[in-house]
């Protein structure tokens, strides 16, 4: 029987508790308020989240004795098979917890269930589009949020403001794995190089910030309030193009600060 602290290790419980965080703040976004359906779509994520997570831990075993040995598997805490089941019972339940947020976002879920159980045997071993698949999934909480309430499109932009930033993340994360990723995954710094991922990742920063604008002009309070979200997205792309590790964790505080400057000052 696997122990509570390696099923959450399984979940990177800390992920799934902020797309949770994400669904609130989608709906916080586009409405000013909550209601139960929000709560339902934020299980959802968490779902969703835990679903992705196992799966990828799963196919990605022989990599992780490499880039990551203390997670579970590699350690012996879980075996593939009880990993593998906890992936498909969180993506069961994944559906119906949609559903009871609103039925569309429960059709969405299992678009997004197909696309994070192909990424990890399939989307994440070519390089960029396995970063941009986990970019859009990861910035769909925002969409949850905003849909649960009735306000879809306010929550695209949020979207649309996301998306960069975990781009930015996912390159550089595949940066500092690249000596793990070499001979399983054509990642863009083990096909083409760290000089090329280094040069993505700025300018998906840059893209990130110019997202910004267009928000931030109209609620001047709403612009201070992300000024630590932006200062942590330049200093994570800079610890990328300098070489240094950490960026990937700059670039997650980074979107936390955000979602804390849209409950802070909301536009």
């Amino acid at each position: 029987m696997p122990s509570p602290s390696a099923l959450l290790a399984l979940a990177r419980w800390p992920n799934a508790l902020t797309a949770a965080a994400g669904v609130v703040v989608g709906a916080w976004w586009a409405h000013g308020a909550l209601g139960p359906a929000v709560g339902w779509a934020a299980l959802a994520a968490i779902a969703i989240t835990v679903a992705a997570n196992a799966w990828n831990d799963v196919a990605d075993l022989e990599i992780d004795r490499i880039a990551h040995p203390d997670r579970p598997l590699p350690l012996g805490a879980l075996t593939p098979r009880e990993a593998t089941g906890a992936a498909w019972l969180a993506a069961a339940l994944a559906v119906p917890l949609a559903w009871l947020a609103a039925p569309r976002i429960a059709i969405l879920t299992v678009g997004v269930l197909g696309v994070a159980r192909a990424y990890s045997p399939h989307l994440k071993r070519w390089g960029l589009l396995g970063n941009a698949a986990v970019a859009v999934v990861a910035s769909l909480p925002f969409l949850y949020g905003s849909w649960a309430v009735g306000q879809p499109a306010r929550g695209a932009i949020l979207v649309a403001i996301a998306v960069p930033l975990h781009f930015a993340r996912e390159v550089a994360k595949d940066l500092d794995d690249a000596a793990g990723d070499a001979g399983w995954r054509r990642t863009l710094p083990v096909a083409h190089g760290p000089r090329r991922a280094r040069s993505v990742i700025a300018l998906a920063a840059a893209a990130f910030l110019l997202a910004l604008a267009w928000p931030a002009a109209r609620a001047p309070l709403f612009a201070l309030a992300l000024l630590p979200a932006i200062g942590l997205s330049i200093a994570g792309a800079g610890a990328a193009v300098r070489g240094r590790p950490g960026g990937p964790t700059l670039f997650k505080a980074a979107m936390v600060c955000a979602m804390l400057a849209v409950i802070a000052a909301r536009p």
